[in-house]
């Protein structure tokens, strides 16, 4: 009988299951090693999973990174490695080398969390889902239900939108922040994990990530203006994708970063969402909103468990 194995690779943890168990390690990745080199990286990564998985096993890998699914090419991630030198990484290509005699499946870890929200969350009338996670970093991915189908572009691609330039009504020092990519003033610059120190910085706030949610739950204004200029960017890509897709039926957010807020991030996030601005919003009203839109909890998104989804067949990748 194959060997079953599920791994979850992200900038802060490499996750590893194998039955009933998993063993969750600090990732070999430039968030944790920033004074690594990209092949030093890639070697440690190699080298963990050489050692952590059995002889002719399967694996199921959800990672961190932007990646063509098909070709198990991933292009730079600058929580991972920092950004590639010539943007490209062959994962792929590098597991089977060192063990050819696995069935690696690779899959984006938005891919896979799209699949794990998709299996709890779809109803029979949905249409199209999108999942965006806002962790280390910051993308989405949508899939169309009628067909079970995640269309992407001709590198893989779909949905990078943490380096889209963010809409953001914060002070020029905020619009300017710098994100991992290399990049000035992007969705990620401002609105993922590790930018919130920089965001209070820019905003001259004082931040403490310990009391942040306590903070905000006691009124505090200066936490509450972080708050607000943190959910801004995603709040405007929100309102921005649902009046583009009039088909698009549910979004789910999940990551460290909007789980681990929870009911504080939503409710800053549905407030922001329904304000009125034109005609063009009338129909985006709390209920609706709160039917479209959903936060997820600590435990809800299971990536491996998406990735051994998506390895069965729930969703497929498709090149338009």
């Amino acid at each position: 009988m194959t060997t079953e194995v599920s791994v979850d690779l992200g900038g802060t943890w490499l996750r590893i299951r194998r039955g009933g168990h998993t063993e969750r390690l600090p990732a070999p990745s430039a968030l944790r090693r920033p004074d690594a080199s990209t092949d030093q990286l890639l070697t440690a990564l190699v080298d963990t999973l050489d050692a952590a998985v059995p002889h002719s096993a399967s694996v199921s890998m959800s990672c961190g990174a932007a990646l063509d699914e098909q070709k198990g090419i991933a292009h730079g991630s600058g929580p991972l490695w920092g950004g590639a030198p010539d943007g490209e990484v062959p994962l792929l290509d590098l597991l089977e080398a060192r063990r050819p005699d696995i069935r690696w499946t690779l899959v984006n870890d938005v891919t896979a969390g799209l699949a794990s929200f998709a299996q709890q969350f779809a109803q029979p009338t949905d249409r199209r889902i999108s999942y965006i996670t806002i962790s280390s970093g910051i993308a989405l991915r949508t899939a169309d239900m009628t067909t079970h189908e995640v269309p992407v572009d001709a590198l893989g691609l779909q949905g990078e939108v943490g380096h889209l330039r963010a809409t953001s009504s914060g002070p020029d020092a905020v619009r300017r922040l710098p994100c991992a990519c290399g990049g000035v003033g992007h969705i990620a610059s401002i609105s993922s994990g590790p930018s919130l120190t920089a965001l209070a910085s820019a905003l001259e706030l004082p931040y403490a990530a310990d009391s942040f949610g306590s903070a905000i739950e006691q009124g505090d204004p200066d936490a509450a203006r972080i708050l607000s200029m943190f959910v801004e960017p995603i709040a405007e890509l929100i309102r921005t994708m649902i009046a583009l897709d009039p088909r698009l039926d549910r979004i789910g957010i999940g990551g460290g970063v909007a789980e681990g807020l929870n009911c504080l991030y939503e409710k800053e996030l549905i407030a922001q969402l329904a304000v009125t601005r034109s005609y063009a919003d009338k129909s985006l009203t709390p209920d609706r909103i709160r039917s479209t839109v959903h936060v997820c909890r600590p435990g809800d998104i299971d990536t491996m468990s998406g990735a051994d989804a998506i390895a069965g067949g729930y969703l497929r990748v498709t090149k338009l």
